[in-house]
C-alpha cells in the first residue's frame, strides 16, 4: 500500500488538494449527496439542481434528455438547465440506488478540481520533465481568477479541464495521430456544456486547417474526418435533447455585449456579483456584459512572470531562449495563430479598451443571427488565457536553471495565493450562510402537500418567481411546473402556452389540481376583477406572494380575506400622464402584456390585452388617451383591433404602417364605470411575430407598444 502511494504520490496530493479546495469553496457540510440546500441559494446552482430533480423523477423518454415536466406546456431538456447531462443520464439510470433528495454537483466540482490539476500537470511535465516544477505550476490553474469565477456556482462551464485537454492534444500530438481523442472529447463536451463544444469544434477545425497547409495532404481526408465527427455529434445532440428547442431558439441577444475587453485580463473584479480576486490590482470599470461574461483576469502571478520575462528579453542571451522553440515549434506556432483567432472572436464586432469603444463594425442581421448562437464571446478567451499561462510557466523554466526556476515559481505562486486571499476568505465565509431561499408561511406547506402542479400566471423562460419557489418544489415533490428558468427555450411553445393560459384564466377554466402563483400585483388585480363573484376560487397570501386555487375558497384565512379585500385597481388620476413599464409590477396593465427589451413601454402580447384602473368618483364622461405605436412590417401593413370597455364594445381601430406613433382616444361614459373601475380590452386580429417577419427570433404576437396613458374629463 505504501509502495503504491509512493508511486502515485502526485495523484494522491492532487486528491488531497482537490478535497481541501472543495471544502473552502462549498463547505464541508455541502459535500454529501443528500445536501441540497446550498444549491437553492438563488444562483445558477438552483437552476441546475431543480432541472435535475424534475428530470430524475420523470419517466424515460426519447430523446433521453427530454424534461417536459420542467416547463409544463412548452417542455425543456436537461441540456438547457446546465445540469451536466452526462451525470444526469448516469444517475437517472441509478435512480433506484439514490435517495429522494440527491445532488451530484459536489462530486462534479471535486472531479473538476482534480482534473484541472492533473491535466495542467501533464502538460507542464511533458515540456519540463520536472515533476516538482510541474506540480507547483499546476497549482496556478486552480487559483486562476477566471476559473474561480465560475467554480462553485456554475457547474457545467467550470469544467475548464476540457479546454486544457484540448491544449494538451494541440501541443503534444499531430492531429492525424489524435483523431479518436478529439472525437471523444468533442462528443463528451456536448454532454457537459455546449459552450465547450463550440470552442472545441472551432479549435479542432483550425488545427486541421493549419496542419493541412503544413502537410499538404488530401483535403478529402479532412472532410471525411469532419463528417464522422458531425454524424456522431448530431446523434449525441439529438439524444441529449438539444433539438427540443428549434434552431432559431438557440439565437440570443448578446453578441457584441457579453464580450472580451482589451483590459479584461487586468480587471480583477466583477462588481455586479461582488467578485473581488485581488488585493493589489484595482477594479477597472467595464460594461455589464464585459464584466459578467468577459471576466478573464489572468492573475497577479502571470503578470509578474510576464514582467520578469519582458525585462530579461532585453538581454540578448535570454531573448534567444525566450523566443526559441526547438521542441514542438510547429504546434506552438499553430496554437499562437489559433489564439489570435479566438481573441478576435472574443472581442466580437465591438472592440473596446476599458470604457472606450475603438471599433464598432456593423453586421448584416442574418450574419449577426448566426454569430448569436455563441453570444457569450467573452468565454472564448478562456482557452487563450490558459495557453498564455502555460507558455509563461514553461518559458520561465527554460531561461533559468532548475533551482532558480523552482524558487521563482514557488515565490510567485505564494504572491498570487496571498493576493487571492480576499476571494478565498469570501468564498469560505459564504459557505456558512449559503442556505436555501425558503418560504416561511405555513400556507405553502399545506398547499404544496396537497397539490403537485405549481404554475405561474405568466409563463416564460425566465420567471422572477423562480428562486423563491424552487426549493419548495423539490422538498414537497412537485410533479410539474411552468415556473422555470431555462438557458434556451422553445419560444413559440412558450408564447402559445401563455396565450392558452390567459384564455383559460379569462374564461374561469382553472385546473383543479394546480396552484397558480400570481405574477405581480397587476396580475392579481385583473384576476380579482375576473373572479370576484366566483365562490370556489381561493386566494392566499404568504411571504408577500399570492396564489389562487380552484375549490379552495373555504380554506382562505382571515388574513388572506382581509388582504384580498384591500386589493383594487390602481387609481389613474385625471390629467396625469402615466408611463408604463413591465418592470413595474404595481401598474395599470393586466393580462396580455410583455416587455420592450428594457426600453420604455409595454407590448401587447397575444390576441387580448387588458388595462385596468380606477377613476375618481364623478358624474362626467371621460376620455382615455393611449400613446402607442403599432407593430407593422413589410408583411403586415396595417393593424386592426377592437376595443371593449368593461366588456362592452367601444370602437374599432385600424393603424397603418406609415403611422409610427398614435394617440388612441377612448370614450368612457359615466354609466360604463362599475364601482369606478374601468377595464379596457384590446382584441387584436391577425397578429404576427418578429420571427414571422424574419426580424428576430422573438415569437411573441405583438400588437401595440403602449408608452403612456392619460385620462381627462370631456
Amino acid at each position: 500500500m505504501i509502495n503504491f502511494l509512493f508511486k502515485n504520490k502526485i495523484n494522491f496530493y492532487f486528491l488531497l488538494i482537490s478535497f481541501f479546495w472543495l471544502i473552502c469553496n462549498i463547505g464541508i457540510e455541502n459535500i454529501s449527496f443528500k445536501s441540497i440546500e446550498w444549491l437553492y441559494n438563488g444562483q445558477d446552482g438552483t437552476l441546475h439542481q431543480l432541472g435535475w430533480y424534475f428530470f430524475k423523477n420523470d419517466i424515460w423518454r426519447f430523446p433521453l434528455g427530454s424534461n417536459p415536466n420542467y416547463g409544463e406546456g412548452f417542455g425543456s431538456s436537461i441540456v438547457y438547465t446546465d445540469s451536466i447531462p452526462f451525470f444526469a443520464l448516469i444517475f437517472k439510470l441509478l435512480k433506484f440506488l439514490i435517495p429522494g433528495n440527491f445532488q451530484y454537483f459536489s462530486l462534479w466540482y471535486f472531479i473538476t478540481l482534480y482534473l484541472q490539476l492533473y491535466v495542467s500537470f501533464k502538460i507542464l511535465k511533458k515540456f519540463t520533465n520536472s515533476e516538482i516544477y510541474s506540480f507547483v505550476g499546476s497549482l496556478f490553474f486552480i487559483i486562476s481568477p477566471f476559473f474561480l469565477y465560475r467554480f462553485g456556482f456554475h457547474a457545467s462551464v467550470s469544467a475548464h479541464w476540457i479546454l486544457l485537454i484540448a491544449l494538451y492534444l494541440g501541443l503534444t500530438y499531430r492531429t492525424n495521430q489524435s483523431k479518436l481523442s478529439w472525437l471523444i472529447l468533442i462528443i463528451f463536451s456536448s454532454l457537459v456544456s455546449y459552450s465547450f463544444t463550440i470552442m472545441l469544434l472551432l479549435f479542432y477545425s483550425l488545427l486541421r486547417i493549419f496542419n493541412f497547409f503544413y502537410d499538404k495532404k488530401n483535403f478529402l481526408i479532412i472532410l471525411k474526418d469532419f463528417l464522422i465527427i458531425l454524424i456522431f455529434l448530431l446523434i449525441t445532440l439529438y439524444t441529449a435533447g438539444y433539438f427540443e428547442v428549434r434552431m432559431t431558439d438557440t439565437l440570443g441577444v448578446g453578441f457584441g455585449v457579453y464580450k472580451f475587453n482589451l483590459l479584461s485580463i487586468f480587471d480583477s473584479a466583477e462588481t455586479i456579483n461582488n467578485f473581488y480576486s485581488s488585493w493589489i490590482l484595482p477594479d477597472i470599470k467595464l460594461s455589464r456584459g464585459e464584466e459578467l461574461e468577459g471576466f478573464n483576469y489572468i492573475g497577479i502571478g502571470s503578470i509578474i512572470i510576464f514582467i520578469i520575462l519582458f525585462g530579461f528579453s532585453f538581454n540578448k542571451k535570454y531573448r534567444k531562449k525566450i523566443f526559441s522553440s526547438e521542441n514542438n515549434s510547429r504546434n506552438i506556432k499553430i496554437l499562437t495563430l489559433i489564439s489570435a483567432f479566438f481573441t478576435i472572436w472574443a472581442l466580437s464586432n465591438k472592440i473596446s479598451f476599458g470604457p472606450y469603444t475603438l471599433i464598432d463594425i456593423p453586421l448584416n442581421k442574418y450574419f449577426f443571427a448566426i454569430l448569436s448562437i455563441a453570444k457569450n464571446t467573452g468565454r472564448m478567451f478562456w482557452i487563450v488565457n490558459y495557453f498564455i499561462l502555460i507558455s509563461l510557466i514553461l518559458i520561465m523554466f527554460k531561461i533559468f536553471d532548475k533551482k532558480k526556476s523552482l524558487i521563482l515559481i514557488i515565490l510567485i505562486f505564494t504572491i498570487q495565493l496571498i493576493d487571492t486571499t480576499s476571494l478565498i476568505n469570501s468564498r469560505f465565509n459564504k459557505t456558512k450562510s449559503n442556505m436555501a431561499l425558503k418560504l416561511k408561511d405555513d400556507i405553502w406547506f399545506d398547499l404544496f402537500e396537497k397539490y403537485k402542479t405549481v404554475n405561474t400566471t405568466n409563463p416564460k423562460s425566465w420567471s422572477p418567481l423562480f428562486t423563491n419557489f424552487s426549493y419548495m418544489m423539490e422538498k414537497y415533490n412537485i410533479k410539474k411546473t411552468n415556473l422555470v428558468i431555462q438557458a434556451r427555450s422553445h419560444r413559440k411553445a412558450i408564447t402559445e402556452s401563455r396565450y392558452s393560459l390567459y384564455k383559460d384564466l379569462r374564461e374561469e377554466k382553472l385546473n383543479p389540481e394546480t396552484i397558480y402563483i400570481v405574477d405581480g400585483l397587476s396580475h392579481l388585480r385583473h384576476l380579482k376583477y375576473i373572479y370576484q363573484k366566483n365562490e370556489s376560487v381561493g386566494f392566499f397570501n404568504g411571504d408577500n406572494f399570492w396564489s389562487m386555487i380552484l375549490n379552495e375558497k373555504k380554506r382562505m384565512r382571515r388574513s388572506d380575506t382581509e388582504k384580498f379585500a384591500k386589493i383594487e385597481p390602481k387609481l389613474l388620476e385625471i390629467d396625469k400622464q402615466e408611463s408604463l413599464s413591465i418592470r413595474n409590477r404595481d401598474s395599470y396593465f393586466g393580462l396580455g402584456w410583455s416587455h420592450n427589451l428594457g426600453k420604455q413601454g409595454i407590448w401587447s402580447d397575444g390576441p387580448i390585452s387588458s388595462l385596468l384602473f380606477k377613476v375618481d368618483k364623478n358624474n362626467r364622461d371621460l376620455e382615455l388617451e393611449i400613446f402607442c405605436s403599432p407593430y407593422l412590417t413589410e408583411k403586415k401593413q396595417f393593424l386592426e383591433f377592437d376595443i371593449y370597455v368593461n366588456n362592452l364594445f367601444n370602437k374599432k381601430v385600424e393603424l397603418k404602417k406609415n403611422q409610427k406613433e398614435e394617440s388612441i382616444k377612448i370614450l368612457i361614459k359615466e354609466n360604463y364605470s362599475q364601482n369606478n373601475e374601468v377595464k379596457v380590452d384590446f382584441h387584436f386580429k391577425n397578429l404576427i411575430s418578429p420571427l414571422d417577419a424574419l426580424e428576430s427570433p422573438d415569437s411573441r404576437k405583438l400588437g401595440i407598444l403602449v408608452k403612456h396613458i392619460r385620462i381627462k374629463h370631456i
